[in-house]
């Protein structure tokens, strides 16, 4: 019985918080809050093995957690843009099936004043980070009394040739602007964070039309997109907005980021300076 792909779904559907199902040390099925937890694509965790999302040095630690069904140490998600600490339940259902609970032990890793909010929010630009961010995502989107609201994703066209022709430093100094940019152009209330090194969304309150949105991602682009000066000279890029707006139903942490990733791949492969507008 434990084995039926229905039975395992239904498990799933009834953990509370995160879960996923190993078989072997594969990741054979999650719930729809693993997701938000990890901060990766439902599509990129179902089938890899479960070490492969863990930091190197933890990763024989974990294969003799999972061997003694055990709970392991904190341990961290690779994918995301900062690591994120977790601490993992175990428990087997059958001889090669093995259901794991997930937590953040965030809270626990705050030692001292200069790492307090070092996991939730970026070191570079100070916005919450990618995990922050989805997890903010999915409570605002499921509370009650959500409001009409609408999704802008922001994406640096040409980081990796600042990088290459400017170096790091300035690659970094144009994502600080970026991010003071987005952070002036949007309200206090909206939600706002860097996904990785150069994409950045934001969740606003907004009942405009997808016409009035374009409007709106065009002129964010041009302000987004304004030279930044480094070092005495300016640093010139482009950058690509996706706008969607959400309707009544919303969509899952997982639809989300897969939209917002195939969004910046289309960008990047159509040579960016580009608005999309969408649907969620």
């Amino acid at each position: 019985m434990a084995e039926d792909p229905e039975w395992l779904t239904a498990l799933l559907r009834c953990m509370p918080g995160a879960a996923l199902i190993l078989d072997g040390e594969e990741i054979r099925a999650v719930n729809s809050d693993l997701p938000v937890l990890f901060g990766i694509p439902r599509a990129r965790i179902t089938g890899a093995p479960l070490a492969d999302l863990v930091v190197p040095e933890q990763q024989t630690a974990l294969s003799q957690s999972i061997q003694r069904l055990e709970v392991s140490d904190a341990c961290a998600v690779r994918l995301a843009t900062n690591f994120q600490p977790l601490q993992l339940t175990m428990r087997r259902i059958s001889d090669r099936l093995v259901v794991v609970s997930a937590r953040s032990t965030a809270t626990e890793h705050q030692l001292s004043a200069a790492a307090r909010g070092a996991l939730t929010h970026d070191a570079v630009t100070g916005l919450a980070n990618r995990y922050f961010v989805l997890e903010e995502l999915h409570r605002r989107l499921h509370r009650a009394s959500a409001q009409p609201m609408a999704l802008i994703a922001v994406w640096i066209d040409d980081l990796d040739s600042v990088v290459d022709q400017r170096g790091t430093r300035a690659a970094e100094q144009v994502c600080r602007q970026v991010a003071e940019r987005l952070t002036t152009r949007l309200r206090g209330s909206d939600l706002l964070g860097r996904m990785d090194d150069r994409s950045f969304l934001a969740l606003l309150v907004s009942d405009s039309d997808s016409d009035e949105l374009k409007t709106v991602a065009d002129r964010l682009r041009d302000e987004v997109s304004f030279p930044v000066e480094y070092d005495s000279t300016l640093v010139s890029f482009t950058s690509s907005v996706l706008v969607a707006t959400i309707g009544p139903k919303p969509p899952s942490i997982d639809r989300i980021v897969s939209r917002v990733e195939a969004a910046g791949q289309k960008a990047v492969a159509s040579g960016g300076n580009r608005t999309e507008v969408d649907h969620l």
